[in-house]
């Protein structure tokens, strides 16, 4: 039996995803996670920095040691879209590189869609037309899709980390969602795809961990704006190093899925939809997936 392990570089977090190859499906070992948020670092300053990637290759190192654990036999790697966008990524990359011990790829927006659509499909794809959609920190990919097809795909700059980052203080300020919801309305509307999904479905920081604020110990796999609506409360309740016990989430997610619930709701709106699926797979399986089909070339 093969053991792999994907790590990726996102702009709110770094995952360390480690499966087992079972009759060429993955079946999922151990998922290991940190929260650097190199997206908040490039956005103000246009690139990584000194100190945050200190802070980033400490983590890197870290996700890796407990996944080094589970003894799996190959490791792949990669960088999305604040990587993408920072004056500084090659440094970043030769470093992280060093770090992992494997060269750490720099995946374009267009194949970190494909990706992460490879991933989702896997488990949720639908016969009829739906859409996936994938929220990182620094932008969110949208595809639309027929069963395991892609017809059409777009990557916009509408990231939970970028946003909060750019418009909501710690708790939020009256009239500050707003803005936000404005700027990512106007993005949408220039941006997605034209469709009548039968269904949306959501991989990523802000699907995965919602759930989590509205009930831990059984997380829904379904949230209708309703549910969406109360996690935006619980979650606007009060600083965000202060909610950390009574959520269970640390202060930096806490922050970043204030502003993800926010696009998920314009998503829901904009497509007539009532409620969203949730996806726990997503590029991190896809990357494993296309290295079984492709080996080192999974990234191209």
């Amino acid at each position: 039996m093969q053991r792999l392990a994907a790590v990726d570089i996102g702009s709110n977090t770094i995952h360390v995803l480690v499966c087992d190859i079972v009759n060429a499906r993955l079946q999922e070992v151990a998922h290991e996670v940190a929260m650097p948020s190199l997206g908040a670092a490039v956005a103000k300053t246009g690139e990584i920095g000194e100190t945050k990637r200190a802070e980033a290759i400490a983590d890197v190192e870290s996700v890796l040691k407990e996944a080094s654990r589970h003894h799996y036999q190959h490791l792949i790697a990669g960088g999305t879209e604040a990587v993408r966008q920072a004056r500084d990524r090659d440094s970043f990359l030769a470093e992280a590189a060093a770090a992992a011990g494997v060269p750490v790829r720099l995946i374009s927006s267009e194949r970190e869609a494909q990706l992460s659509f490879q991933g989702v499909a896997s488990v949720h794809a639908s016969v009829g037309e739906w859409l996936m959609g994938d929220m990182g920190g620094g932008s969110t990919e949208l595809v639309r899709a027929q069963n395991r097809d892609m017809l059409a795909w777009v990557s916009l700059p509408v990231g939970s980390g970028t946003l909060a980052g750019r418009y909501l203080a710690d708790p939020p300020r009256s009239g500050e969602r707003d803005n936000l919801r404005r700027d990512a309305a106007q993005t949408l509307a220039r941006g997605a795809p034209d469709c009548r999904p039968e269904r949306l479905v959501m991989t990523g920081g802000t699907a995965s961990n919602l759930p989590l604020v509205l009930d831990s110990g059984n997380p829904a796999v379904k949230l209708s704006v309703r549910d969406i609506a109360e996690a935006r409360l619980r979650l606007d309740a009060g600083p965000a190093a202060q909610l950390t016990g009574e959520l269970g989430l640390p202060a930096s997610r806490v922050i970043a899925l204030r502003a993800g619930v926010e696009v998920l709701l314009l998503l829901l709106d904009r497509y007539e939809l009532k409620l969203l699926h949730v996806s726990h797979e997503g590029i991190r399986h896809g990357m494993l997936l296309a290295y079984l089909e492709s080996g080192e070339n999974w990234w191209r």
